[in-house]
């Protein structure tokens, strides 16, 4: 089954931004509600919803695709068929070449190629942080910049189900446009590890906070403030409610921040 995922609706943000104007938004509803008029498409009703799709109701908008279908599946034949990596570069190939300006063919092409490593790291950096795949090699290196980028931010963001592990503050779109980044607890300059454990779900405010070293994370995984943040020429807002407050961390314990990056951070960037 097709579902309208974070990565799904990510892939499509994505690609929006690189082909339209910045004043157009993205609205994946439409291609996936059209689609159902080919006959490899065919859209999956929630449940009582399935009276509406046989009535063909238009779904205009992602909040009327989530509420009335669970997503959609091909036709078994084409399935099978794009499970085969040549049949799918073909087809990209395909669409891109049939569908788009000659200008963003190139473009496109590399950017999902970006898409596809990223989906692949973010899947290597789960398994290893779970221990699912113990003898795997540290590859980072031989990911390029921005699908290292976006397959650490997935792992991350994902694990603490878009979450600001300090505030608490979860804001998601209904296209998945979320208020919070991954960040590292021990930069990627100096720690070269995107391992989730390494990682933290941080609302933009919390994750420059941290970064300057005005939080950080005890052993015990509470919340601690730099003097310097609540200084007297400083109007922190929400942020000095968090002193002593323990981290929001994922249901996963495996996927838990590591104590060792956690003890590096409190040595090298807060200020206490």
């Amino acid at each position: 089954m097709i579902a309208l995922d974070p990565q799904l609706l990510d892939l499509f943000n994505g690609y929006w931004d690189l082909i339209m104007p910045e004043q157009r938004r993205g609205n994946i509803a439409l291609p996936f509600y059209h689609l159902s008029s080919e006959d490899f498409w065919h859209l999956i009703p929630q449940d009582g919803s399935e009276d509406v799709l046989d009535a063909g109701r238009r779904l205009r908008t992602i909040r009327q695709l989530k509420e009335h279908t669970r997503g959609a599946r091909l036709d078994d034949a084409l399935h099978t068929l794009l499970s085969h990596e040549e049949p799918r570069d073909i087809l990209r190939t395909t669409l891109i070449e049939a569908h788009f300006d000659e200008s963003v063919h190139e473009t496109l092409a590399d950017q999902s190629s970006i898409h596809v490593e990223a989906f692949e790291y973010r899947r290597k950096l789960l398994r290893q942080a779970r221990e699912e795949d113990e003898t795997a090699e540290d590859t980072s290196s031989e990911i390029t910049e921005p699908a290292r980028d976006q397959g650490f931010r997935q792992a991350v963001v994902e694990a603490y189900d878009y979450r600001c592990a300090l505030s608490g503050v979860r804001i998601l779109t209904v296209d998945h446009h979320t208020a919070v980044d991954a960040a590292h607890i021990k930069p990627w300059s100096v720690s070269h590890n995107d391992d989730p454990r390494n990682g933290l779900a941080l609302s933009k405010l919390c994750h420059w906070a941290f970064e300057e070293g005005l939080l950080t994370v005890s052993a015990d995984y509470t919340i601690l403030l730099s003097p310097e943040l609540t200084a007297p020429y400083n109007t922190t807002g929400h942020l000095d409610t968090l002193d002593g407050r323990l981290l929001h961390l994922p249901d996963e314990e495996a996927l838990w921040p590591d104590q060792e990056y956690l003890s590096w951070h409190r040595r090298k960037r807060f200020r206490g």
